[in-house]
């Protein structure tokens, strides 16, 4: 169950943002964008991802919670808040704060020199590229292979990112013509972003054969 926590789906899931244009190639989104996240259909939880400039820095804010529960019992429970500070075009500032079903998972990297460093759940050191692009893909993944931050453990994940051109979604926010990426390797993200450049929707298949797909409620 723990990959049902990394479709943020964002996150964007929370909110996020892409298309033809990167996001912080040119102006970033501005507000709070809010998913809502279900599974087999049934409503279990929602994303909230909040953007806020402040000159060339950019602070990502992201808030996932999932509840699963079947005939009254909790199957599983998912919190985490993620916190994202770029400047420069890169991270200078990263933590993930998880509750994932009862284990904590907690993320803290600061910029040192050209590198992002810092540890997973106060012990285990990391050290990564501040260039790279997270799991909460509000930052669109490039084509080809690339390499992505999974913020709940802070691991780099080797992906192929694939163009499948446009689709017309109907979503909680309305239709809506929106381009389809699908990312595979370490990672599996179904993703679609609209014309400005932002995720309007993600899907993935979590372990027990489930399928979780966030689709946007409510943007700015």
């Amino acid at each position: 169950m723990a990959r049902m926590a990394a479709l943020l789906l964002a996150a964007a899931a929370g909110a996020t943002s892409f298309g033809s244009v990167a996001a912080l190639a040119g102006d970033p989104p501005k507000g709070v964008f809010i998913y809502t996240i279900a599974r087999n259909g049934d409503p279990v939880g929602q994303q909230r991802l909040e953007f806020v400039g402040d000159g060339e820095r950019l602070r990502v804010l992201s808030h996932t919670s999932l509840d699963v529960s079947f005939l009254g019992m909790n199957l599983y429970g998912f919190e985490q808040q993620v916190e994202e500070v770029h400047e420069g075009g890169r991270i200078v500032s990263l933590t993930s704060d998880a509750d994932d079903d009862g284990t904590d998972k907690k993320v803290e990297l600061k910029l040192a020199g050209d590198r992002l460093k810092g540890t997973y759940n106060e012990e285990t050191e990391r050290d990564v590229d501040p260039k790279m692009k997270t799991s909460l893909f509000w930052d669109e993944p490039a084509l080809g292979d690339s390499r992505i931050l999974d913020l709940l453990r802070a691991k780099v994940r080797d992906v192929t990112v694939t163009d499948l051109g446009v689709e017309t979604l109907k979503l909680p926010a309305g239709k809506i013509d929106a381009h389809h990426l699908r990312v595979s390797g370490e990672m599996k993200r179904e993703l679609w972003y609209d014309a400005a450049g932002i995720l309007v929707a993600g899907e993935l298949r979590a372990s027990d054969g489930s399928t979780l797909r966030q689709e946007l409620l409510q943007r700015p």
